[in-house]
């Protein structure tokens, strides 16, 4: 049987995101597929000029750079509760608070030399719209990358340096070649996309196309 392989661009402040992933894992589990199918998650920075060791409430900070109004935000934002519900998401967006993601795609680069980047991605993802983690203190962080089995002296020596930076940059180039807008973006074995945290039968039809 062919391994399959999917690549994944996403950032950890992104609902979409964490809504799509939680929809692609449920299709995978559908269609048994689990042992054949390596997923990998690229960097892809929403708001990349969002000062670096800073952080504001995100609900806020969204009103303010979209420009449009908090009851419209906020509205949004109960439809993606509900849809959360449905795949296991507990979407606490009062709580979740905004910081710049560098650092995070830096240790999610990081994290696959030890096999963990699909724990740490979750982990964080749970960190920021559940738990209301601030993501822009390495402290934070630190616990996360503990909380998944990784080393967190090694990940600190991750945290104050540039390690992964140009890996991350490589992604983010990439996706512009490719035309990626916005995310989440999955594209399966380098030929076919899907743009979007799509409803659960366009992920497992892609998924038994791939395995044609």
């Amino acid at each position: 049987m062919k391994e399959l392989k999917i690549d994944v661009w996403s950032d950890v402040i992104c609902p979409f995101c964490y809504l799509g992933k939680m929809k692609l894992e449920q299709a995978i589990s559908k269609l048994d597929l689990h042992d054949r199918i390596t997923i990998e998650w690229r960097s892809f920075q929403l708001d990349p000029d969002f000062p670096k060791n800073a952080s504001a409430p995100a609900t806020e900070h969204l009103v303010k750079r979209k420009g449009i109004s908090l009851e419209q935000i906020q509205t949004s934002q109960q439809r993606l509760v509900e849809q959360g519900k449905n795949y296991g998401i507990d979407f606490q967006f009062e709580k979740a608070i905004n910081f710049n993601t560098l650092d995070v795609h830096r240790l999610l680069h990081w994290s696959k030399a030890f096999k963990k980047q699909h724990e740490l991605k979750t982990a964080l993802f749970k960190a920021h719209f559940t738990e209301g983690a601030d993501l822009s203190k390495n402290d934070n962080l630190l616990k996360i990358i503990e909380s998944v089995g990784l080393e967190s002296v090694n990940g600190n020596q991750v945290l104050n340096s540039v390690s992964y930076a140009q890996e991350v940059q490589r992604d983010i180039t990439l996706a512009q070649q490719i035309g990626i807008s916005g995310v989440p973006f999955f594209i399966f074995n380098q030929k076919t996309a899907i743009s979007g945290a799509q409803a659960d039968q366009v992920f497992e039809e892609m998924l038994m196309k791939m395995d044609d």
